[in-house]
């Protein structure tokens, strides 16, 4: 009989990743959705998963999606509003797993961040950058701690979908109308990259050899680029020349004290922190990682949406 695995935030792009790839596997799939409406939901469904509707506070719809399940894939997002949601919502569905007593693996994706040491004293300087990585690590604390059997922590990299609209909002807002990426990163910084598909190989991975797996916590990124490289590749994919402005310090300060553009507080502290990894611990696995290139390749019908062009297929501008 085929092993379950409940998937959270099933129809974002790393939880419909691991779905489609658990799927491909031949195992049955617990898709926990906000909404069983919805077209990415209904998608998914045809394609195998079982639905089960919920949020992250509702613990009977929890405990009804994860019974029977041997492995748990969870993704949460951070509550603006109160420092510690983050964490109460992975928690939750520890306390399932438990309570459960099924559940045997247990896969977390975070993000990949600074240390707790790089960031202890950069509240005040920092405040949304230390906000959103404590939280991060508020659910690999609670992963640590659980008592499950096999944990295993993916912290993924720049997803590439922050390109595309509407993510792109947050990182290079006005891009796709004035052709141009405005950034306050230095022409020479590299963004770890990393295909969300590439979360669901990694999660799939785990659970079908969890305790090769066990206790891993696996930074995850592709490749390096630079944001003259991103703008490149769009540009190839595409067809639509982009170009790079590099903002003064006036100019970012300026950004930062509106409020504007929380984000543009990691473009600020990598000025200063510059990443030292490399992905080379990665080849172990034998696991094939996209590129930027191959992503756009992949969704160029939304690339080009994004960039509000024709596409061949005939659709009219936007």
């Amino acid at each position: 009989m085929a092993a379950t695995y409940l998937v959270t935030s099933a129809t974002g792009s790393q939880g419909g990743s691991v779905v489609r790839e658990l799927l491909a596997r031949d195992l049955k799939v617990h898709a926990y959705v906000r909404d069983s409406t919805t077209d990415a939901a209904l998608e998914i469904k045809s394609l195998g998963a079982v639905l089960f509707e919920g949020d992250f506070d509702n613990e009977t719809s929890i405990a009804a999606a994860i019974k029977g399940c041997t492995g748990v894939f969870l993704n949460t997002f951070p509550g603006f509003l109160d420092p510690h949601t983050e964490r109460k919502h992975a928690q939750n569905f520890i306390n399932a797993a438990v309570k459960a007593k099924t559940v045997t693996t247990f896969v977390a994706s975070t993000v990949l961040r600074p240390s707790v040491e790089e960031l202890a004293g950069q509240k005040y300087a920092f405040p949304f950058l230390t906000f959103y990585y404590r939280q991060k690590g508020g659910v690999e604390k609670a992963v640590r701690k659980s008592g499950i059997k096999n944990t295993v922590i993916l912290r993924p990299g720049y997803l590439t979908y922050n390109v595309l609209s509407p993510y792109h909002g947050f990182h290079f807002p006005g891009y796709p109308e004035t052709r141009v990426m405005e950034v306050s990163y230095g022409a020479d910084h590299q963004l770890e990259f990393l295909d969300a598909a590439d979360v669901g190989k990694f999660a799939a991975a785990a659970f079908a050899d969890p305790e090769r797996f066990a206790g891993e916590e696996i930074d995850l990124f592709s490749e390096k680029l630079t944001v003259a490289e991103i703008a490149s590749t769009i540009t190839k994919v595409s067809g639509v020349e982009i170009k790079v402005s590099y903002r003064t310090d006036e100019e970012t300060e300026q950004i930062r004290r509106s409020g504007r553009m929380p984000a543009i507080e990691n473009q600020i502290w990598v000025k200063t922190h510059p990443s030292m990894r490399d992905n080379k611990n990665l080849e172990k696995y034998g696991i094939a990682l996209g590129t930027l290139e191959g992503f756009l390749e992949r969704e160029k019908d939304r690339l080009l949406e994004t960039l509000g062009v024709a596409e061949r297929t005939g659709r009219a501008k936007t």
